[in-house]
C-alpha cells in the first residue's frame, strides 16, 4: 500500500507538471500524458489498481461526451452530415480493415484495427480550434459535426468490440446478438428519459447543492456501466448513455461542473496508463512490421484529408476551406486509445505507436492546416496586386 500511494502521489504530480509544460509549448495534455507514461510507466506497468482507475477515466470521458447530446440533436446532426459521416466511415474504418485483413490479419483484429482508425481525436481537434481563433471559419460548422457524428458512432463500436473479444466467434448471429443489445440499452434510455425526464430533472434541481449529490451521479454512472459490460457491450457505451439521459432533462451544465476534477484525474490517469502500456519490444521493430506501421499512418492521413476535402464539396465548402477541414482532422486520440485497449498484448506495440504518432502528427496538421492549405490553392491576385482567399 505504501508503495502504491507513493507511486501514485509521484505519477500524479508528474502529470502536473508535464501537463503545464505541454501549455506553455501548445501541445495537447493527451501527447503530455502519453509519453508520461512511455517514459515512467515501468514502474506501475501492469498494476490492477492503476488499471482499474484508468477504467473509471474512460467511464467519466464518455459521460461527459454524452451530456453533449440530447436524442433531438444527436437526429438533427446526424441528418445534416450523415453523407459526410458515411464517407469518414467508409475512408477510414472501412478502408483499414480492408488493408489489414489483406495483409493477412484475422477479421477480428482487422476490425479493430480500423476502428482504431476511424475516429478523429475531438478532445486534440476541438481545442487547437478553440485555442486558434478558428470558431467562425467557414469548415469549423462541418469538423465539429462530424466530430459529433462520431461521437455517436464510437460508442457503438466499442459495444460491438466488447462483444467480439468476449470470447465468441465472430459470425453473423454473435453480430446480430450484439447489435441487438446495443438497440435494446438505447431503446431503454429513450423510454426513460421520455416517460420520467422531468421527474429526473425536479430531483437533480432539488439535490445539486447538496454535498452528497456527487455520490448520485457517481453511483448511477457506475451502475449503468457495470450493467453495459455485464451485457458483454462496453462500459463506455453505458456512460455514454447515462449522459444522453441527463441532457434530455436540461441539467447537463449543471451535472456537468460535479464531476469536473475527478473526471480530469481519471482521464489524466488513463492516457498515463495507456502510454505505459506501450512497451518497445526490440523484435516489433523489424521491417514488416515498421511497414505495416508507416503503411497505416499514410494509409489514416490521406483517409482523413480525402474525407474532409470530398466531404467539404458536398458540404458547400470552397476547395480551400475543404482541404483546411480535412489537415483538421488527421488526429488521433481518445477513442482510439479507449478501442486499443482490446489489442491481444502481441498487437499493443503496433497500435500504441501508431495511435500516439497519429496524435503527435494530427496535432501538426491541425495548427498548420490555414498555411498548408494556402500553398495548395493558393490567393487569387485582384487587378492591383490585392490577394483574395477563397472561402
Amino acid at each position: 500500500m505504501e508503495k502504491f500511494l507513493l507511486v501514485l502521489g509521484l505519477s500524479t504530480f508528474l502529470l502536473f507538471v508535464l501537463g503545464a509544460l505541454s501549455r506553455s509549448f501548445k501541445i495537447p495534455t493527451i501527447i503530455a500524458f502519453i509519453l508520461a507514461g512511455i517514459f515512467a510507466g515501468r514502474f506501475i506497468y501492469e498494476d490492477v489498481t492503476f488499471e482499474r482507475l484508468s477504467y473509471i477515466g474512460i467511464v467519466l470521458l464518455f459521460f461527459y461526451l454524452g451530456l453533449e447530446f440530447n436524442i433531438a440533436r444527436a437526429v438533427n446532426v446526424s441528418k445534416s452530415i450523415w453523407a459526410v459521416g458515411i464517407l469518414d466511415l467508409v475512408l477510414n474504418f472501412g478502408v483499414m480493415t480492408l488493408f489489414l485483413k489483406i495483409l493477412g490479419f484475422d477479421t477480428a483484429i482487422a476490425f479493430l484495427g480500423g476502428a482504431i482508425a476511424y475516429a478523429s481525436s475531438s478532445a486534440i481537434t476541438s481545442k487547437v480550434i478553440v485555442d486558434e481563433k478558428r470558431i467562425a471559419n467557414p469548415e469549423t460548422e462541418m469538423i465539429l459535426g462530424l466530430m459529433v457524428f462520431e461521437d455517436i458512432i464510437a460508442p457503438i463500436m466499442l459495444a460491438v468490440l466488447t462483444g467480439v473479444f468476449s470470447g465468441e466467434d465472430l459470425e453473423v448471429v454473435t453480430f446480430g446478438i450484439i447489435l441487438l443489445k446495443v438497440l435494446a440499452v438505447f431503446s431503454l434510455i429513450i423510454l426513460i428519459s421520455m416517460t420520467m425526464k422531468d421527474k429526473i430533472g425536479a430531483f437533480i434541481e432539488k439535490f445539486l447543492n447538496e454535498d452528497i449529490f456527487i455520490l448520485f451521479v457517481f453511483g448511477i454512472l457506475i451502475s449503468f456501466a457495470g450493467f453495459t459490460s455485464f451485457m458483454g457491450l462496453s462500459e463506455a457505451l453505458g456512460a455514454f448513455l447515462i449522459g444522453m439521459l441527463i441532457s434530455e432533462t436540461g441539467k447537463s451544465e449543471d451535472v456537468e461542473k460535479v464531476l469536473f476534477s475527478v473526471r480530469d484525474l481519471a482521464v489524466a490517469i488513463f492516457f498515463f496508463v495507456f502510454g505505459s502500456n506501450i512497451v518497445f519490444d526490440q523484435n516489433f521493430f523489424n521491417a514488416k512490421n515498421l511497414l505495416i506501421l508507416i503503411s497505416m499512418i499514410f494509409i489514416s492521413i490521406v483517409g482523413k484529408i480525402l474525407t474532409g476535402y470530398i466531404g467539404g464539396r458536398f458540404y458547400g465548402l470552397s476547395n480551400r476551406a475543404s482541404l483546411i477541414a480535412g489537415l483538421s482532422i488527421v488526429s488521433r486520440g481518445e477513442f482510439s486509445i479507449v478501442i486499443s485497449k482490446f489489442a491481444p498484448s502481441t498487437y499493443v506495440p503496433l497500435f500504441g505507436i501508431y495511435t500516439f504518432t497519429m496524435a503527435f502528427i494530427g496535432t501538426f496538421f491541425i495548427q498548420y492546416a490555414p498555411k498548408l492549405a494556402k500553398l495548395v490553392f493558393k490567393p487569387k491576385t485582384k487587378k492591383g496586386g490585392k490577394k483574395v482567399y477563397e472561402y
